[in-house]
C-alpha cells in the first residue's frame, strides 16, 4: 500500500513530468506549448522496504496519452545519474530525488513482479501530517499484470499509450490498466 500525504511539492509533479517528457526523443512530435500536459490519473507500486515512492503518471497532450514512471527517494541513487530527473521539496518528507522509473532498480523489480505474478498496483491511502492513515484513495488507475510469458526476459514500458486497441486479459506478459472513463484495458508494459 502507498501512503499519500497532503503535502506541498516544489516543483510540482506535473512540472517535473512536463520537463522530463520535453527532453525525450519519443515525444519530439508533441507541441507541449500548444497542448500542455494535463494530468489524467496515476498508479503506484509498493516498495517492500517502504523507502522508495514508485508512481506512474498518466498524462495527455491533446489526444496523445502518455505514461511517465517516476521514483522518489530520500537520498541520491548511486550510479543512476542518467536516470536523475529533478529534486523536489516535499513539505513533510523533505528533499526528494526524482528518477525516471525505468532507471531505478526498485521500480523495475516491482514492475517485473507485477507482471510475472499477475499482481496489481498498490492501494493508496491518505495520510495526515502526523502519519495517521485514513481513507483509501479510489480515484486512481488500477494496473494489473497478466502473468509471465514463457521465456520472456526484459520489460518494456510503453510511454505513448493506445487507448483504442482492445486487449485480451488472458494474454501473458502484460501490464494492463484501467481508470475512470477508460472502459477497456490499456497496455502499459510488455515482457519481451
Amino acid at each position: 500500500m502507498a501512503d499519500i500525504y497532503a503535502a506541498q511539492l516544489n516543483p510540482g509533479k506535473l512540472d517535473v513530468v512536463t520537463e522530463w517528457v520535453a527532453e525525450q526523443d519519443w515525444a519530439s512530435d508533441l507541441d507541449l506549448t500548444s497542448n500542455p500536459l494535463e494530468q489524467v490519473t496515476s498508479y503506484r507500486f509498493d516498495d517492500p522496504a517502504g523507502e522508495v515512492g514508485l508512481e506512474v503518471h498518466i498524462v495527455r497532450s491533446g489526444d496523445t496519452y502518455l505514461q511517465v514512471p517516476l521514483s522518489y527517494r530520500g537520498a541520491p541513487l548511486d550510479g543512476a545519474d542518467d536516470a536523475f530527473v529533478a529534486n523536489m521539496e516535499h513539505s513533510i518528507l523533505g528533499k526528494r530525488w526524482v528518477y525516471a522509473g525505468m532507471g531505478d532498480p526498485v521500480f523495475r523489480q516491482r514492475l517485473d513482479d507485477a507482471i510475472a505474478t499477475a499482481g496489481t498496483s498498490a492501494k493508496q491511502y491518505r495520510v495526515d501530517d502526523a502519519g495517521n492513515r485514513g481513507e483509501e484513495i479510489t480515484e486512481v488507475a488500477h494496473a494489473f499484470g497478466t502473468g509471465p510469458l514463457s521465456g520472456a526476459g526484459d520489460v518494456e514500458m510503453l510511454y505513448q499509450l493506445n487507448l483504442d486497441s482492445p486487449v485480451e486479459s488472458s494474454e501473458g506478459g502484460l501490464l494492463l490498466g484501467r481508470w475512470a472513463g477508460q472502459e477497456n484495458s490499456v497496455v502499459l508494459a510488455v515482457m519481451v
